[in-house]
């Protein structure tokens, strides 16, 4: 399964962290340095290993770890609605 940012919402990205916008709801989301890093990998659709994977190589942390925080990031984004195909407005 490959996941992928919702191409349609304006963001902006700050020093480490990125604010993105859902003019559906009307609502603003402030994304932590690696929330940040993963929206920006999904630009383009990727897996939940490749995600681990690229930041396996940027971030010195177990894979394990990292796979579970790309886990909670991903879950994190779905939950907002911010990734494409998986939110409010797609339902039904």
């Amino acid at each position: 399964m490959t996941f992928k940012r919702d191409p349609e919402l304006p963001y902006q990205k700050l020093d480490e962290e990125t604010i993105v916008v859902d003019p559906r709801s009307r609502e603003v989301h402030l994304l932590n340095e690696t929330a940040a890093r993963v929206w920006e990998l999904l630009a383009s659709p990727r897996s939940l290993d490749e995600l681990a994977a690229t930041l396996g190589e940027e971030y010195d942390a177990p894979a394990g770890e990292l796979r579970a925080g790309v886990e909670e990031v991903i879950a994190g984004l779905r939950d907002k609605g911010l990734l494409a195909g998986a939110g409010p407005a797609a339902a039904g």
